[in-house]
């Protein structure tokens, strides 16, 4: 190696020079055979990246689609238990439905026991009237409640009384 070419790798004006005068002037120079390459590499990455983000954004949307979905059908399911808890109807019983009468009046629940419209109440309701009955009383009640809905606050309740 020469003593001029290992002093322009040293010399840092040299390197200077290098970077900012020829090196810019050789870019020109070449840019003329090298930009139509450089364009249609870019134009290749800017597709796959487009193809790529499509993707992505599908797949989230397919999945922020279920996610939407599986909401709504807890929400659906969560107003149905509400419904059905703020009127407890004998549609929970299938039992109760075959013994309505054709007056829509359920034909067992005249002779069901000594809580008059028993199946209609809810347990909150129960629970206050317990008190007020007998011990046969309290296990008409609880056979009927084992045999039909089988609450526990209400049997819980019963066993409390009785014993």
């Amino acid at each position: 190696m020469s003593a001029s070419a290992r002093d322009s790798a040293v010399d840092p004006v040299g390197q200077l020079l290098d970077m900012f005068l020829y090196a810019p002037i050789g870019f020109l120079s070449k840019s003329a055979e090298s930009v139509p390459d450089l364009a249609k590499r870019g134009r290749t990455q800017a597709a796959n990246a487009r193809v790529i983000g499509q993707f992505a954004l599908g797949a989230s949307n397919a999945k922020a689609r279920k996610s939407l979905a599986d909401a709504e059908q807890h929400v659906h399911a969560f107003l149905r238990i509400i419904a059905e808890s703020a009127n407890p109807s004998r549609s929970q019983d299938p039992a109760s439905a075959s013994r309505l009468g054709a007056d829509g009046v359920d034909d067992a629940s005249a002779d069901d026991g000594p809580i008059e419209n028993y199946d209609a109440l809810t347990a909150v309701q129960i629970l206050p009237l317990l008190a007020t009955l007998s011990t046969v009383e309290l296990q008409q009640i609880s056979d009927y409640e084992q045999t039909h809905r089988a609450r526990k606050t209400v049997l819980t309740r019963i066993r409390q009384l009785q014993g």
